[in-house]
């Protein structure tokens, strides 16, 4: 499948999820309101699909772009919008810039394991995010070759992923956003992303944890190779 034959299919998918209809748990959707479930997105240049990227949840729906998103043509519309609005962020940079270190330029797929936003406040629970990792994310996945490496982001993404989509290079990275820096000492290890950039190039399927207890072992295990 090309990338605008993926488009079109994602598209798709994530019209159908504005009516989903499952109530879960610390998480939210309300059409009337303008907050919308939020299916996968391409972005980047080339017809190459060069990896997937999956973040837990979309960003919260700013009261701005509610009013917008409610008035809409259809869900392509709000993705166009959400597009702009996830490019301009910082996470969505930092994570665009790790990819390309990886040697993962082009075209990418960045998705999420829940598809509703989370609630302020509330916990995300086991249930909802595997009740939509069976439900959405598999079936995003299934649209994509199985050749194409997935860039986990954070521990619980890393988990879900690899329980419910088998057969794949998944690679943990620590979120962006996450406490004491760790995804900018991750990103700036030359020899852990040689490292992880090896592995990846071996192509076969396999979960690769480059979370901080995960990568001194790595870096250990390449010292003592030495």
């Amino acid at each position: 499948m090309n990338k605008t034959e993926l488009e079109t299919q994602l598209t798709r998918m994530g019209t159908k999820s504005m009516h989903c209809d499952r109530k879960c748990e610390g998480v939210r959707s309300s059409v009337e309101e303008g907050v919308y479930p939020r299916y996968a997105m391409i972005s980047g240049s080339g017809d190459k699909i060069s990896c997937i990227i999956v973040s837990l949840a979309p960003p919260r729906t700013a009261v701005r772009d509610r009013k917008s998103f409610v008035s809409a043509r259809g869900y392509e519309d709000i993705l166009e919008q959400c597009r702009g609005r996830v490019e301009s962020t910082v996470f969505y940079a930092k994570l665009n810039a790790i990819r390309n270190k990886l040697g993962l330029g082009g075209s990418a797929v960045w998705t999420t394991l829940c598809k509703c936003e989370r609630i302020k406040g509330r916990e995300l629970p086991s249930e909802t995010v595997q009740a939509c990792a069976e439900n959405h994310l598999v079936k995003e996945l299934e649209l994509v070759d199985k050749s194409v490496p997935m860039i986990a982001v954070g521990n619980r993404v890393f988990n879900a992923v690899r329980q419910n989509c088998p057969g794949r290079f998944v690679l943990n990275v620590p979120s962006p956003d996450g406490p004491r820096g760790d995804f900018q000492k991750t990103a700036d290890n030359k020899r852990l992303l040689e490292f992880a950039k090896a592995r990846m190039a071996e192509g076969t399927p396999r979960a690769l944890c480059l979370c901080p207890p995960c990568a001194r072992r790595h870096l250990s295990a390449i010292e003592q190779s030495h």
